[in-house]
């Protein structure tokens, strides 16, 4: 018997929960009295998450991040957050004191409060961030598409991705476009004030952090709807890399992670209100597909649909 990954811990522990209709997302609603109370927990580990060069103020942004993204699809503002630590030995007071900052300046950029947490001694530095906010609005979950829906991301895909091939396994790059995936690799920027203004128009919508592949075809499957992709939510950089590399472009797009962007449905009736928010918040939006009835996730290549397989990270497997 081969030992479980991610998504099969999660299963296992949701029965013993009792949770056997549960449908994971990215935040957790629980209504408190007459108010919706929106909490989510993350978890950094130094030799998994943290890729070489990283500095340990942007390690510390990062973990908050996370978060920040999962919220953001769901246009619900955080307003808190805990935060525990697992410090190996040997951490020095400047480090602790880089930890602090980029926790401080972290929290001041996305408008929230850190009001706790835990200290404790690990073999390696551990983050674990939970976040929490407040609301009545409708939420959308992941699996509210409706037929007909636009398919679109807050971001292009393939930067992150590209950028870790680079540090990674030296590929080769020219400096602007070097530059572009270090800045999405060591500083993502989650689209918060997007969200917040546009996810009231949104059928369905999820942070796409473990890869777009694995991101749509969740969507598609607990919406119980087919997702048809036309277009590469991509830059044309990207695609010379790719070509320049003899990497697959769809893998560097479908496969990669650590995007922090968002994907969402939306009615054509309200892509216009959307089009504008994203070109006042200079978002660069991808109308990429639409939803139709069936299941599963395809490409269409030459007019013929090709499907999508689940790729990306997966905890315990990748």
């Amino acid at each position: 018997m081969k030992n479980p990954d991610e998504r099969e811990i999660i299963k296992t522990f949701q029965k013993r929960f009792g949770k056997t209709g549960f449908l994971a997302d990215d935040v957790e609603v629980i209504k408190i009295g007459s108010c919706k109370f929106i909490a989510k927990s993350d978890m950094l580990v130094q030799s998994t998450d943290v890729p070489p060069r990283m500095k340990i103020a942007d390690i510390a942004r990062k973990s908050m991040v996370a978060c920040v993204s999962d919220f953001s699809c769901k246009g619900v503002k955080p307003q808190f957050a805990t935060i525990s630590l697992s410090i190996p030995r040997g951490f020095t007071q400047k480090m602790i004191n880089d930890l602090a900052d980029g926790f401080a300046s972290a929290s001041k950029e996305f408008g929230l409060k850190i009001v706790g947490g835990d200290t404790n001694q690990g073999k390696e530095l551990v983050i674990e961030v939970s976040m929490f906010g407040a609301g009545n609005k409708k939420i959308p979950s992941r699996g509210s598409a409706k037929i007909g829906d636009i398919i679109a991301t807050s971001g292009p895909f393939g930067y992150s991705s590209s950028g870790l091939k680079i540090i990674l396994n030296k590929y080769k790059a020219n400096p602007r476009f070097l530059k572009k995936c270090m800045g999405k690799v060591m500083r993502s920027t989650p689209r918060l004030q997007f969200g917040l203004q546009a996810a009231k128009y949104f059928s369905s919508s999820m942070d796409s952090s473990d890869g777009l592949s694995i991101t749509l075809n969740d969507m598609s499957e607990q919406s119980k709807k087919r997702f048809v992709i036309f277009g590469f939510p991509t830059e044309y950089d990207i695609v010379e890399f790719a070509a320049k590399n003899k990497i697959d472009l769809k893998d560097l797009v479908f496969c990669g992670g650590e995007e922090y962007e968002m994907v969402f449905t939306v009615s054509p009736l309200y892509l216009h209100q959307i089009r504008k928010m994203a070109r006042k918040l200079q978002v660069p939006l991808f109308e990429i597909g639409y939803v139709a009835r069936g299941k599963d996730v395809v490409l269409m290549e030459k007019f013929k649909p090709k499907k999508i397989k689940r790729c990306g990270w997966i905890h315990l497997r990748s």
